[in-house]
């Protein structure tokens, strides 16, 4: 069973392809398991520490539930145990997240990925009490913290993870996506960090080590879903304790196009992310041509995506694409699995 301490490298949230046509609410069988299987083998492959899948990238809210069964069985069948698989198991309630976790742990997946329940917004109690009576069902699945404030209404504060760590031994690592766990980084971490690993996105993966140290031993990504090799080598250098390397490579990232459009006083643009979250992510990939995503599932468009956000997920991708070679060295790849990538 995995520990925090085996969290390391890049966790990639991956996309779930989708088939062409998939995409309409009348297919109940849309994802493309060729591509999984693909998708699966060349992140191994290029380097990736694990997979984290039907995450909202994922579009977890958008399949049915024989769908996830089969993406996870694909990913956990091909991974064979080179890196684990991280499963989403996110739902409205703890009967349904706990059926989900023992049949992904039947499957063979080597944790699950969760955040909060999305119906009533929970208390600190309930958030708390979620993930310990998650470990008391399924005491031998790790868990993956989905800590979004912007999703799951809440801001995963320093008592949050006090009581997560005192109460829920099963949760081991966590997925760094609120503002709550940025600002009081050193202090979560110096009462916490033992018993769970932290995991900051790549943007904010130099700035939490020089913070915490070798406390840092993993960073999430959905970019490596455009090829994960920058990220590889972002994650590598912290791990060897390579400033020099690591502002290197932020400094690349840094001066990559923006992902979305960037006009911050305009409230209301600034608010759509959340909205359009899938299909922006989607935009890239499919601009990348790394996986084969597909377009986005029902109630989700593509057609939902403004020509603005259009063009710079699609510059970020061409960016993101020409950074690829300088770093498959250090993520481990060879110049020839690149070459479809800029042909």
């Amino acid at each position: 069973m995995l520990t925090p301490k085996d969290i390391s490298g890049v966790y990639v949230m991956a996309p779930t392809p989708c088939l062409e046509g998939g995409e309409h609410w009348s297919n109940t069988n849309s994802v493309d398991l060729a591509e999984a299987e693909r998708m699966t083998e060349n992140l191994i492959r290029d380097g990736v520490g694990g997979i984290a899948a039907c995450g909202t990238t994922g579009e977890c809210a958008a399949l049915l539930w024989d769908e996830k069964q089969e993406f996870i069985d694909t990913l956990v069948r091909v991974a064979n145990k080179r890196r684990p698989i991280f499963a989403g198991a996110t739902s409205l309630g703890t009967k349904e997240t706990i059926r989900q976790m023992r049949a992904f742990k039947e499957i063979g997946a080597d944790g699950v990925f969760v955040g909060l329940p999305l119906w009533q917004t929970p208390t600190l109690e309930n958030s708390i009490r979620w993930y310990e009576e998650l470990g008391q069902a399924v005491p031998d699945m790790p868990i993956m913290v989905y800590s979004n404030a912007m999703f799951f209404k809440s801001l995963f504060p320093l008592p949050f993870w006090e009581g997560v760590a005192d109460r829920a031994p099963t949760v081991i690592t966590n997925k760094i996506t609120s503002p709550a766990i940025t600002e009081k980084l050193e202090e979560i971490v110096e009462k916490t960090g033992d018993r769970i690993s932290y995991l900051p996105q790549e943007m904010g993966a130099v700035d939490a080590w020089e913070r915490v140290g070798n406390k840092i031993r993993g960073i999430w990504s959905t970019s490596s879903s455009m090829g994960p090799e920058p990220s590889v080598a972002l994650s590598k250098a912290i791990n060897a304790n390579d400033k020099e390397r690591m502002q290197e490579i932020r400094d690349d990232l840094r001066s990559l196009p923006p992902f979305r459009p960037q006009d911050q006083t305009d409230p209301e643009k600034y608010l759509q992310f959340p909205q359009l979250n899938v299909q922006a992510e989607k935009a890239r990939f499919r601009a990348a041509g790394y996986i084969k995503c597909g377009p986005a599932r029902a109630p989700y468009s593509d057609d939902d995506l403004p020509d603005d956000w259009k063009a710079s997920a699609e510059a970020n991708s061409k960016g993101w694409a020409k950074l690829r070679p300088k770093y498959a060295a250090a993520a481990g790849s060879s110049p020839a699995a690149l070459v479809a990538a800029f042909i």
